[in-house]
């Protein structure tokens, strides 16, 4: 079943945390603060392309908001004396007509974020790098952090051959899965001279025996009057 569904997105409510948190008071606010979500995380995507950026945290109320970006190269996104923030954060103001705060926290794993990894073999690979190469030495590097195990699929006109193919890369054994299982999943597109290549990874942290939930009171101190 795990070829079929995004293990995060199964996992979510249950497992792992919400990755916006906001409480609307009517059907019509919830489907504007969706669509927002989506337009704040295609931003942020676009004013900070391939950065490194391992999970993007969306917290907000009608007139507020803050993002929160777990990223491995701080300084990167960060620029001289917070410079690139602030910039950032202007340019959501304008964008979305309220004010927005950007907190950057460090990600001290890297290894083992899937989207970090996706990003790295995407790059590896546009810079004309054997892509069988730098899978098997991105596995490497995730295993030598403990990984539990580590799947890589790369697919579609590999080395710009005439027919569409997939390879799937594999370090340990996968083992059956259950929701406890701390699995991480990115999807990313390698933007390459022959064709666009797709790139799916999948890592396993551990098990998890405990949930952290929000609760409810938690939740409503999100709603302003």
């Amino acid at each position: 079943m795990w070829q079929k569904v995004n293990p995060v997105g199964m996992r979510v409510g249950t497992m792992k945390s919400w990755p916006s948190e906001w409480y609307a008071k009517t059907k019509r606010m919830g489907s504007d603060f969706f669509i927002e979500d989506i337009q704040i995380r295609n931003f942020i995507d676009k004013a900070f392309p391939r950065a490194g950026i391992s999970k993007v945290i969306v917290r907000k109320t009608q007139k507020e908001g803050e993002i929160i970006l777990f990223a491995s190269k701080v300084w990167a996104l960060m620029g001289k004396n917070g410079e690139k923030i602030k910039s950032v954060e202007q340019q959501l103001k304008d964008k979305f007509h309220k004010d927005f705060k950007i907190n950057v926290k460090e990600v001290r794993v890297p290894e083992l974020s899937a989207r970090i990894m996706a990003e790295y073999i995407a790059n590896q690979i546009e810079w004309r790098m054997p892509y069988r190469k730098v899978v098997k030495q991105t596995l490497s590097k995730i295993m030598e952090k403990w990984a539990d195990w580590a799947k890589i699929q790369i697919g579609w006109r590999l080395n710009g051959a005439d027919i569409a193919r997939s390879e799937h890369f594999i370090e340990w054994r996968v083992s059956l899965q259950t929701f406890r299982s701390d699995i991480d999943y990115y999807y990313l597109q390698a933007m390459t001279k022959y064709w666009v290549l797709w790139i799916k990874v999948r890592i396993q942290k551990g098990t998890q025996y405990t949930a952290k939930k929000k609760s409810k009171k938690d939740m409503m101190s999100l709603v302003t009057n």
